[in-house]
């Protein structure tokens, strides 16, 4: 008997010891991380849904009017309200989503200015060092070059230098120029964009006012009916209350569309591969291209191997994908909230195999969806990625809009 119930204790624990080192090697699946886009889309069921349920609360207001025999003055009334308040409603949507297509177009217009204006202080600064250049040896003729020079031909080297540092200055005086027209064309778009966004926001506020003021008269007028039918009076308040659920789910997923916008923490790392490392940081460095003096870094410098992919860090729209100076072959992408993030640098050299750009300008482009490929275009060192990010709610004098990304970007680097 003692045997057998410790072969059975044995038995029992084999069989738990099985049992506990079977669930702890099971997998699991990770859930997969929500996106903006997988919110913009329950977003807009929510809102079908709620449109729907809103067409089926007119019609049971129009059952309780025909039920109760009122004087159709009183029902035409009624319908009256409804109207109005569904064509303010109407009013409302369309001047939200006119607003976000005019803060989609400062943001890109500020991005442009703040590109210019980089492109513009670089120029004049090079214009000052060739004055100072030029002042310094102004007092320099054809005679002294004649005579200070080994030999006729070592003369004609020494003018044409000359005239080249001449030539280089009425050249940049000219880019400046252009520069200098470009910003004042983009200042006055911004100054117009910023007028339609503040006059399509005081007609949105004006019509969010008048939709409560009739939205109160109404409520006022259907209780004046002093409806008696038990059962319509039932549908009207489940179905009212299904509308306010609908409206707190939608106000819930809004304000998570809004974190998903503000929030740091959502930054993907912009070059899609394992081997990279970042040569300069944001912030003041040497020069890169040798000589004495120091530059200020608007962003991260991401070396690694030609045509690695460049993904976007988050959902968002492409403001810009073309050749940019400096940049070189360039993207841009509005984020929202007043950020943008910029990709420079990118590949151009093998349009036969793949395209430049794997988007365009007005794309809406997910996290993690290549948008071009790492090559050396433009004042560029060797293969990298330039990243950089924009804050149009941050200004310093140094740095600009630009901000540091690494207050963005995971610490993998």
């Amino acid at each position: 008997m003692a045997k057998t119930i410790k072969r059975g204790l044995i038995f029992l624990l084999c069989f738990i010891t099985l049992f506990c080192a079977t669930a702890v090697n099971v997998p699991y699946d990770e859930a997969e991380a929500r996106t903006l886009f997988d919110v913009e889309n329950e977003i807009s069921a929510y809102k079908s849904e709620l449109t729907k349920l809103q067409n089926e609360l007119s019609q049971i207001n129009s059952n309780i009017a025909e039920l109760e025999g009122q004087s159709g003055q009183t029902t035409e009334l009624l319908k009256q309200y409804q109207g109005e308040i569904e064509a303010l409603e109407l009013e409302i949507s369309i001047n939200e989503a006119i607003m976000d297509s005019y803060d989609l177009k400062r943001a890109e217009v500020i991005s442009e200015i703040t590109i210019i204006r980089e492109d513009y202080d670089y120029r004049v600064s090079m214009y000052k060092k060739l004055m100072q250049f030029i002042y310094e040896n102004s007092s320099v003729n054809t005679f002294e070059l004649l005579f200070s020079s080994d030999n006729f031909s070592d003369y004609l080297t020494r003018r044409d230098n000359y005239n080249d540092i001449m030539n280089a200055a009425n050249d940049l005086i000219k880019n400046i120029e252009v520069s200098l027209a470009d910003l004042e064309v983009l200042d006055k778009e911004l100054s117009e964009t910023q007028a339609k966004y503040d006059e399509y926001l005081t007609d949105l506020n004006r019509s969010k006012l008048e939709r409560e003021s009739k939205v109160e008269e109404f409520k006022t007028i259907a209780a004046e009916l002093n409806l008696n039918s038990d059962e319509l009076a039932v549908q009207y308040g489940e179905k009212n209350a299904q509308i306010n659920a609908i409206k707190a789910k939608i106000k819930a997923l809004e304000e998570e569309r809004m974190k998903m916008f503000n929030s740091n923490a959502a930054f993907l790392w912009p070059v899609k591969t394992s081997t990279f490392w970042v040569t300069s940081l944001f912030g003041w460095r040497g020069n890169p291209f040798g000589g004495a003096g120091t530059e200020f870094h608007q962003g991260f410098d991401i070396a690694c191997a030609k045509g690695t992919p460049i993904v976007a860090v988050k959902d968002g729209v492409v403001t810009r994908a073309s050749y940019n100076g400096g940049y070189g072959e360039c993207v841009v992408i509005y984020h929202g909230n007043g950020v943008s993030t910029l990709y420079a640098h990118c590949d151009n050299t093998s349009q036969h195999i793949r395209p430049v750009y794997e988007v365009k300008v007005g794309d809406s482009v997910k996290a993690g969806q290549v948008v071009a490929y790492v090559g050396t275009t433009g004042r560029s060192t060797g293969y990298h990625l330039h990243f950089s990010v924009l804050d149009t709610n941050s200004y310093s004098s140094v740095a600009g809009n630009y901000v540091d990304p690494g207050k963005y970007l995971p610490k993998v680097y």
